[in-house]
């Protein structure tokens, strides 16, 4: 048991030195401090009950038997003797820092702000019946899905949105920096999301507008895809061209599939008006190599531009982690030089 009273000593000797540092800096911040994960401080339990128990173990038996035991006993013990227990109290030390740094301890007065450079991009999907069409190979919805993932991968700096619209229009993700996340409801588009009957341009481009309405950007666009005309009852293409070139932003149209004798069935020059008002550019891609090449020019296009996002509350817990992990290397260097011990 005196071994364990001697851990536990130097570990709160090494916690306290570390933090009498630490309040002194931070004495009028500590109020402001909250714990993300408060759950974390059940992690407590675990280094102290490993002291606890090897202290009721006992000491381990010597390891050399000596005939004159009485002789070192009068010679006293060494410096190295004394603190034969300080390896284990810098270990319980770390122990205690690292199960409070799980409890991940925020400020609610210091904030961080994330600022990253990049643009606010919005890409409108046509999700009507004919994207089932095969001559963009496997199909068109199937094409411009692998299109639009090979550009959220390598805008990985952009805030991007994705709208799907075939008689309606519908959000699918606002705006986001979760690319990962983004991408996994992209491969989950299938037909029949939204009712594909007819195809509402309009409706598209105005509910990806909606998206970039508290865009702080100075670069805003949108990149509408789709495959067919405007079929639809509801806002005008032309109305929300106008409405996003009084927003500042500006609209890529892309005109999927061939169409050879399909009068009716597309409207080029609308997309072309669409694009022209805005600022932006319109593309044909009639075959798959034309889509990817149309990407790839759309990618050289956007310029890039600073974004600062939401300020978020100071995360405290590299304050704990890295006292930690010198108290776990001091260990590890005493443990193996100095305070070397025999088995």
């Amino acid at each position: 048991m005196r071994w364990a009273l001697a851990t536990v000593g130097f570990a709160v000797a090494a916690v306290a030195v570390w933090a009498a540092g630490l309040l002194g800096f931070a004495a009028q911040e500590l109020r402001y401090v909250e714990l993300a994960r408060p759950w974390g401080l059940a992690w407590l339990l675990l280094p102290l009950l490993a002291v606890v128990a090897r202290g009721l173990a006992g000491a381990r038996p010597g390891a050399l038997a000596l005939a004159r035991t009485g002789v070192l006993a009068r010679l006293g013990a060494g410096p190295a003797a004394r603190l034969v227990a300080l390896p284990d109290g810098l270990r319980l030390a770390a122990g205690l820092l690292l199960a409070l740094a799980l409890a991940r301890p925020q400020s609610s007065r210091l904030t961080d702000k994330i600022t990253h450079e990049g643009i606010d991009i919005v890409i409108a999907l046509d999700m009507s019946e004919s994207m089932e069409a095969s001559d963009l190979p496997p199909s068109r919805l199937e094409a411009a899905k692998a299109v639009i993932d090979g550009m959220i991968q390598r805008r990985p700096h952009d805030r991007i949105g994705l709208v799907v619209f075939g008689s309606h229009a519908s959000t699918v993700s606002p705006l986001t920096m979760d690319h990962d996340v983004l991408r996994a409801l992209l491969r989950r588009l299938r037909l029949g999301v939204v009712e594909g009957s007819r195809t509402a341009i309009g409706a598209g481009l105005g509910v990806a507008l909606n998206r970039l309405e508290e865009s702080e950007a100075e670069s805003k666009v949108v990149v509408l895809l789709t495959d067919g005309v405007h079929n639809a009852e509801g806002l005008d293409p032309d109305t929300a061209a106008q409405a996003a070139a009084d927003r500042d932003v500006r609209v890529y149209t892309i005109l999927m599939g061939r169409h050879d004798g399909d009068v009716g069935t597309v409207d080029p020059a609308r997309l072309e008006r669409i694009a022209s008002v805005t600022g932006g550019y319109a593309y044909t891609a009639e075959d798959l190599e034309a889509l990817r090449t149309t990407f790839q020019d759309l990618l050289d296009k956007l310029e890039r531009s600073t974004i600062e996002g939401e300020r978020v509350r100071a995360e405290l817990f590299p304050w704990l982690l890295w006292p930690a992990l010198l108290l776990l290397l001091l260990d590890g260097v005493l443990r193996n030089t100095w305070l070397r011990r025999f088995p």
